[in-house]
């Protein structure tokens, strides 16, 4: 299994994740990373094998399992857990940046983020985590290329024909 850098930081779409444990030093039991939310970020719904627990360090977070009408809030101390091909999403409704660390069961996703992020290496590489991101400029084209075979299914909503 190939090695992955020390210190690895991807921007995903909107936010930020720094690998804490990765799925490569646990033989894909698991992984651990931290995750930098700009006010109004965080991924649109979506599927995955992965089960996943968020913890929020910081920020004001509206958290969607299953239900996409009826969202709920978690603060800073509250636990998400996210089972397995659950339908979920999560966006940092605060006016600040949000933080939060995500365990990753059995971190198969990690492999997705790789595939559709942008390696952070210096400060130049770093988006202004305090400002709403610029969603017109965003590369979603590369998330839905990858993520069948990474096993990850966005839902879109239906548009009514006429």
């Amino acid at each position: 299994m190939e090695s992955q850098p020390k210190n690895e930081q991807l921007l995903i779409l909107t936010d930020v994740i720094k690998v804490l444990v990765s799925n490569t030093e646990t033989e894909n039991k698991y992984a651990i990373f931290e995750e930098n939310v700009p006010p109004l970020g965080g991924p649109p719904p979506h599927t995955h094998p992965d089960e996943e627990v968020f913890y929020i360090l910081e920020g004001e977070f509206e958290f969607v399992r299953n239900d996409l009408n009826n969202p709920f809030r978690a603060l800073p101390g509250s636990v998400v857990h996210v089972a397995s091909n659950e339908v979920h999403t999560f966006k940092n409704v605060g006016e600040t940046p949000g933080k939060m660390i995500v365990l990753l069961t059995p971190g198969n996703l990690l492999n997705y983020f790789r595939a559709i992020g942008d390696s952070l290496k210096n400060n130049a590489d770093y988006p202004d985590l305090k400002k709403v991101p610029d969603f017109s400029k965003l590369n979603v084209e590369k998330a839905f290329k990858h993520a069948a075979e990474h096993n990850v299914q966005f839902i879109v909503p239906k548009i009514a024909e006429n």
